[in-house]
């Protein structure tokens, strides 16, 4: 289970057990956990796009350089492939 879905059971229990505690909680409490649930939703997009930016430029980084082959080299690679 991811960190985001634990919060938001645990966000759920605690509705369920502060309404059987207190009737009017939920009217009070709901604002309050709709407020959190986004502020943990935009983090965890914004750490998510940041991995994807970081892994392209990762990928950008890792492009090589297109390799200039001599005449020995081609012949060589033509005969491993034979045999």
């Amino acid at each position: 289970m991811s960190a985001l879905t634990i919060v938001i059971a645990a966000a759920i229990i605690g509705l369920l057990v502060g309404s059987a505690l207190v009737p009017g909680m939920p009217i009070f409490a709901l604002p309050i956990v709709a407020v959190f649930l986004v502020v943990l939703g935009v983090g965890e997009m914004r750490r998510r796009s940041g991995e994807a930016r970081s892994m392209q430029a990762f990928r950008d980084e890792a492009k090589a350089d297109p390799v200039d082959f001599t005449e020995r080299d081609k012949q060589t690679t033509v005969e491993s492939e034979r045999g």
